[in-house]
């Protein structure tokens, strides 16, 4: 197995979370603020230089006032394409 940073999937995570901030208007520093996170935090999550676990993608989702369950959905559902 290879290291999932690199994998398809990755890009899949990163493209969803910056779409989600994007859509909530906000900035990476202003997103960083209301998770109480370093300013690179978000930065380093969409270049790919960090993975999110599960609960980071929550929390994630929560700040950007998205719907953690629908926005995984919408990912499972772009995993599957993924042969």
């Amino acid at each position: 197995m290879k290291k999932t940073i690199y994998s398809k999937h990755s890009v899949l995570i990163r493209d969803a979370l910056k779409q989600i901030r994007q859509k909530a208007g906000l900035t990476q520093r202003e997103l960083c603020r209301r998770l109480h996170k370093e300013h690179t935090f978000i930065s380093k999550c969409e270049l790919g230089e960090r993975r999110i676990d599960i609960a980071e993608f929550y929390w994630i989702c929560e700040a950007c006032q998205a719907s953690p369950k629908k926005e995984a959905g919408k990912l499972m559902e772009a995993f599957e394409s993924i042969k």
